[in-house]
């Protein structure tokens, strides 16, 4: 039997501050988590407290977009993060106290092996990836400029990819023709095509298939710019110069993986941890460059996007089955 999406279900509104916290538990766990970590190794000493450290400045950026570049006095970059961020909150917080909007019990199945969506959420979907990946891009490019202005104490090359360049890697053939990418995609394009059944997307009557797919498309060009500039492009850098490639390259994919729930079609934090490996390896490679991390984690995800939507959205990932 087809599954339905049951727009008829009641609900119990809910106050405003749960709302806050429901909307914002993803990138408040990416916070907590990058935070913690970072005073546990001793990021945030006395000696990095000066709010003109690159630490600093990705740190505030991360807490509220803008506050690094503030740090740093670009005042217009700051404004523009801190902007784009609010709308996108806002966002998130109006789609979630619609009565039509799907909680989490109503839109996952106890199975977690499909998903229901309809139009109310996937605008709440994409007001909540704009104001996460916006925090991440903002700690990530606050902390590149602020190396920028002052590299003195590091060893690890100083982050030059502007926003531009990650957002053009996943298009590249400088990327694409790597064998370190071709060769992961392959693979995710076989799991991907060469199976029946598993995860899949369902969507309400007021959800084309065409939304899916724009969805799946920028969704994810959002989420491969952000988490790559934060998790690689920052943190992997910063632990890198204080503790080596090895130590750095371990502590930035735990982080990441412990950023990951596996709730839908998202990587639990063991998957994500293990493509944090590979892809903070790639990062390294490449002489502390993002842009292939980008590449290859942009169409992992769109492979995985594209195999749930799909003749009703089924899809079975075998080496490569999640998106992260």
């Amino acid at each position: 039997m087809e599954p339905s999406l049951d727009l008829e279900l009641a609900r119990v509104r809910r106050g405003a501050a749960e709302q806050l916290w429901r909307g914002a538990s993803s990138r408040a766990a990416q916070t907590m988590l990058a935070i913690a970590f970072l005073f546990l190794f001793g990021k945030l000493g006395p000696a990095n407290a000066d709010p003109l450290s690159p630490t600093f400045a990705g740190v505030a950026s991360l807490i509220i977009p803008g506050a690094g570049q503030a740090s740093n006095g670009d005042y217009d970059a700051a404004a523009a993060h801190f902007g784009i961020f609010a709308v996108s909150t806002y966002g998130v917080l109006r789609y979630s106290r619609k009565d039509d909007y799907l909680e989490a019990d109503q839109r996952y199945d106890d199975a977690n092996s499909r998903e229901f969506i309809n139009r109310t959420t996937l605008k709440y979907d994409y007001a909540a990836r704009l104001s996460t990946d916006t925090a991440l891009y903002s700690s990530y490019g606050a902390y590149r400029d602020a190396r920028a202005r002052d590299n003195s104490g590091y060893r690890t090359p100083v982050p030059g990819e502007s926003l531009t360049d990650l957002a053009v890697a996943p298009f590249s053939f400088r990327y694409l023709s790597r064998p370190t990418t071709f060769i992961p995609l392959a693979f995710q394009a076989l799991a991907v095509f060469g199976s029946k059944g598993g995860y899949g997307v369902y969507r309400g009557h007021d959800v084309s298939m065409g939304d899916l797919y724009a969805f799946n498309a920028v969704a994810n060009e959002m989420t491969a710019v952000g988490e790559e500039a934060f998790f690689r492009g920052f943190l992997n850098n910063e632990f890198s110069n204080r503790y080596g490639d090895n130590g750095g390259l371990v502590t930035s994919s735990v982080i990441f993986g412990l950023a990951h729930t596996g709730q839908g079609q998202t990587a639990d934090a063991l998957e994500a941890a293990a493509a944090g490996l590979y892809l903070g390896w790639l990062h390294q490679r490449n002489g502390f460059e993002a842009g292939e991390g980008v590449a290859l984690h942009y169409w992992i995800n769109v492979l995985a996007g594209v195999s749930a939507i799909r003749n009703g959205g089924s899809a079975q990932l075998l080496t490569f089955r999640f998106s992260f």
